[in-house]
C-alpha cells in the first residue's frame, strides 16, 4: 500500500483582464507528524509507519521517524501490545499477533513527548467466494479486468476496500465500495485498472478488507483526490482518526487474499 506522508495543497493563480500575474506568497508551515498504522485478523507482523510533512519548497523525499513509542491497546480485552522501534529500516513492528473482529482498538504513539491516539473497531469479516475475469469495451478498445465476487451480509452496513497487486506490484491501494445499495446481495465487483493493462499470464492478487467507516471515508477521499471512478478533485487533506494535528489513519480491518492468472 502507498504510504500517505505529505500534505496534498491547492493553491490558484488569478490573473486580470489585463493578463496581470497575482504572485502568491507561499510561507512554509511547520511540520506535521503523519502516521499510517494498519493491523488485520491475520496471525503475522503488522506494520506502523510514522514520519514528518516538509516545506512545500522541498523535494518529495520522506522525513521518517524512528525514535517514537507506539502501543496498541485492545479495549475490548483490556490487553497491551508493544511495537518494536526501527532498526535498519523506517517500521514500527508489532510481530506474531492478529486481530479480532468485533474488538476495539486504540493505536497510540508518543513523539517528541506528544501523544496521538486513534481508535478503531475491527468490522465482522466478509468472505470473498471467487475471482473472476470479464472484458468490457469503451470506445472500440476491449479490456481485460479483474472481478470480485461475495456475499454481503443482510442488515449489516459493511464498508470494504480492494488492494490490487499485478505481477507482485500494487497498482491501486485505495478502491473502496460500500454496501449501500447491495446490503444482503450476491455482489460482482469490477476491479477497473487501466494502468497498464491487464494481458494474459499476468498473476493478480487482490486484498479484500472489510474497514470501518471512519476508514472508508478517509479512503474514499484519498481515492478521489487520485481520480479513481472519475476526475481528480481538489487536493485537501483527508480527515484523519488521529488527534493532535496529526495526519494519515489507523485502521483495524480483516484481511483475505485470493490470486488468479489472467487467461
Amino acid at each position: 500500500m502507498k504510504n500517505i506522508y505529505l500534505i496534498l495543497l491547492s493553491v490558484t493563480l488569478l490573473f486580470s483582464a489585463c493578463e496581470d500575474v497575482i504572485e502568491i506568497d507561499l510561507k512554509n508551515t511547520n511540520p506535521v507528524v503523519v502516521i499510517e498504522a494498519n493491523i488485520n485478523d491475520v496471525f503475522g507482523s503488522h506494520i506502523v509507519k510514522i514520519s514528518q510533512t516538509k516545506p512545500f519548497t522541498e523535494d518529495n523525499t520522506v522525513i521518517s521517524i524512528n525514535n517514537a513509542d507506539v502501543v496498541l491497546k485492545d479495549l475490548t480485552e483490556n490487553r497491551t501490545y508493544n511495537f518494536a522501534r526501527p532498526l535498519n529500516g523506517n517500521d514500527y513492528i508489532l510481530s506474531n499477533f492478529r486481530g479480532k473482529s468485533g474488538n476495539t482498538y486504540q493505536l497510540e504513539a508518543t513523539v517528541n513527548n506528544i501523544l496521538y491516539t486513534a481508535t478503531c473497531k475491527m468490522p465482522q469479516k466478509v468472505n470473498i467466494d471467487s475471482l473472476s475475469v470479464t472484458e468490457l469495451s469503451f470506445f472500440g478498445n476491449t479490456q481485460k479486468y479483474l472481478q470480485v465476487n461475495y456475499n454481503d451480509p443482510l442488515g449489516v452496513a459493511n464498508q470494504y476496500n480492494y488492494v490490487l497487486t499485478v505481477n507482485g506490484e500494487v497498482r491501486n491501494a485505495f478502491y473502496v465500495d460500500s454496501d449501500r445499495f447491495n446490503d444482503g446481495k450476491k455482489v460482482t465487483n469490477t476491479i477497473f485498472n487501466d494502468d497498464p493493462e491487464l494481458v494474459k499470464g499476468d498473476s493478480v492478487k487482490i486484498d479484500f478488507q472489510c474497514i470501518d467507516m471512519t476508514i472508508y471515508r478517509y479512503f474514499f477521499a484519498i481515492s478521489q483526490i487520485s481520480g479513481n471512478g472519475g476526475p481528480p478533485t481538489a487536493p485537501s487533506n483527508p480527515d484523519s482518526n488521529f488527534n493532535n494535528g496529526a495526519l494519515g489513519y489507523f485502521s483495524a480491518h480483516t484481511s483475505q487474499t485470493k490470486t488468479a492468472v489472467i487467461p
